[in-house]
């Protein structure tokens, strides 16, 4: 089976802002996500999950480990050059989002008019078709900047789309039209896995296919979703039982 991401032993430690350690924030993770599938990563505020995808994207510094995307080392850059990543906070820069989506469509060698046409695309799907992208960044709404930063992971068609919390600050029908975006492009390009953090029952119940649940630093359950299962009862039953 090939993997998209594939975590071993993975140890991170917190540090201070003198850049000394603490306690230990990661504990010897280990997880493989195969590709194709919609992954969810759930667990409870501070559990470690966007710590977890920031060692994955080399956003941060791990003690031990070995993390692969698409059998490269992530330490390699070009493990991540087929990488679409929608942060949890959006750019707050003082550039218009048209100059941003450019600068990132430079990033994947797009051409102005492909990157124009991308866009265009990807608004239309949230009826955002009329959206003024002279606006400079740190004058949206936290709404609008998450689109312009889901719009940035889509402008390429990237084999990987990590997201964390996509679909938070975004009103209820445009979280239905994220989802609907993420299963229309998964027909059109199986072969794309998407790795999202979220804190949202329900999107876990419709549309995951793959699950990974972390606990205080630790995985305690990653395989197939099973939409039969109950997914409520069953979470906290095994939130009591770790609690043991």
């Amino acid at each position: 089976m090939e993997f998209a991401i594939s975590v071993k032993n993975l140890i991170v430690f917190a540090t201070n802002s003198l850049g000394s350690t603490r306690s230990q924030i990661i504990k010897n993770v280990s997880f493989d996500i195969p590709v194709g599938k919609i992954c969810v990563f759930i667990g409870h505020n501070g559990a470690g999950k966007t710590t977890t995808v920031k060692s994955i994207l080399g956003l941060r510094p791990i003690k031990n480990g070995e993390i692969t995307i698409f059998d490269k080392s992530h330490r390699d850059p070009t493990s991540r050059l087929s990488v679409g990543y929608i942060p949890e906070k959006g750019s707050i820069e003082n550039i218009s989002a048209k100059n941003f989506l450019k600068i990132i469509g430079r990033f994947y060698n797009l051409k102005s008019d492909q990157v124009t046409n991308e866009i265009n695309k990807i608004l239309k799907s949230f009826d955002c078709a009329d959206f003024n992208l002279n606006r400079k960044l740190n004058k949206l709404s936290a709404g609008q900047n998450k689109i312009i930063n889901i719009a940035q992971a889509f402008l390429a068609p990237n084999k990987l789309i990590i997201a964390d919390e996509p679909t938070d600050n975004l009103d209820p029908e445009n979280r239905d039209m994220f989802w609907d975006f993420v299963n229309k492009y998964h027909c059109e390009h199986p072969e794309t896995t998407f790795f999202i953090i979220t804190h949202n029952l329900d999107e876990v119940e419709k549309y995951a296919d793959y699950m990974i649940i972390m606990d205080h630093g630790e995985i305690k359950h990653a395989g197939p979703y099973d939409r039969s299962a109950g997914l409520r009862a069953k979470y906290r039953a095994m939130r009591d039982e770790w609690r043991l």
